[in-house]
């Protein structure tokens, strides 16, 4: 007992002085937590495989020193899931996170994650710029898809909008409704404009045989009542009709018609007319 007491004041001393020295360390570097995000990474996948359905980020919760959680310190933490082993369909799997030395995992979301494994795949889309008022023609005229069997199933061709006088077309790959498959991978992913014209458009107008010219007269004809061409819109939309010339042919025959028709627009299929025509003296 004599031996635990002796010096005892300088004893008192040194554990005192070991107790605030204690405190301020505490104080100086106190524990605090802090929120992050980071990007879900996908490990052990074989090259010609993807994973469908993960989430792209997850949420921590982290706990440690204050000046461990700060700047540059916190570069070393990373979120993952493992997939070694998974070929193909669904997988469930625990998301790991590596984290520096001193700091602590308090909170993390999602936990755990369902997903599946598709095989990569590669398809050829043809290529379709539109523009509001032009026909473009591009080049080249088909790319390359590459992504998951599930979506490139799904791959109907390759769009592109331009408006004036842009050159490059950025391309996304859409199904046969239209809607965008953005997680296929084109190749190339833009194409250039190499030549532009007007935009067509087609229309059904009523079809007019014109009177026969001095010296012929019809006896008989028959031809359709209307006809479809194809056109610049401005154009179109100032037509009311279409006549059609008389072949200069006496007797009874079937023949191609001579369609009066202003530049740029062009009937889209041939039309024939029977007729019995005489000449008259």
């Amino acid at each position: 007992m004599s031996r635990l007491l002796h010096n005892l004041p300088a004893k008192l001393l040194a554990l005192l002085a070991s107790a605030l020295l204690w405190f301020q360390l505490r104080e100086s570097q106190p524990v605090t937590e802090r929120a992050l995000t980071r990007p879900l990474q996908v490990l052990g996948l074989a090259e010609d495989r993807v994973a469908m359905g993960l989430p792209v980020q997850v949420q921590l919760r982290l706990r440690g020193p204050s000046r461990l959680l700060e700047g540059s310190n916190l570069n070393p933490v990373n979120a993952y899931v493992d997939l070694s082993g998974v070929d193909s369909g669904e997988f469930t799997r625990d998301v790991r996170v590596g984290l520096p030395a001193g700091v602590e995992l308090v909170g993390l979301e999602p936990a755990r994650v369902e997903a599946r494994v598709e095989r990569y795949e590669t398809k050829t889309l043809p290529v379709v710029a539109q523009h509001p008022s032009e026909v473009l023609t591009v080049e080249p005229a088909m790319v390359q898809a590459k992504g998951p069997l599930s979506l490139v199933l799904q791959a109907h061709r390759a769009v592109g909008y331009v408006e004036g006088e842009d050159e490059v077309v950025v391309l996304v790959a859409v199904d046969a409704e239209g809607r965008p498959l953005n997680d296929l991978i084109l190749t190339p992913d833009r194409v250039r404009v190499t030549e532009r014209g007007p935009l067509l458009t087609r229309r059904m107008l009523p079809l007019r045989l014109q009177k026969a010219p001095q010296g012929w007269r019809v006896l008989e004809a028959s031809i359709p009542p209307s006809v479809e061409v194809q056109g610049d819109p401005q154009v179109l939309r100032r037509l009311e009709r279409v006549e059609a010339r008389i072949p200069l042919k006496a007797g009874r025959f079937e023949a191609p018609l001579e369609l009066v028709l202003p530049p740029g627009v062009q009937a889209v299929n041939g039309v024939t007319g029977t007729f019995r025509v005489e000449r008259v003296q």
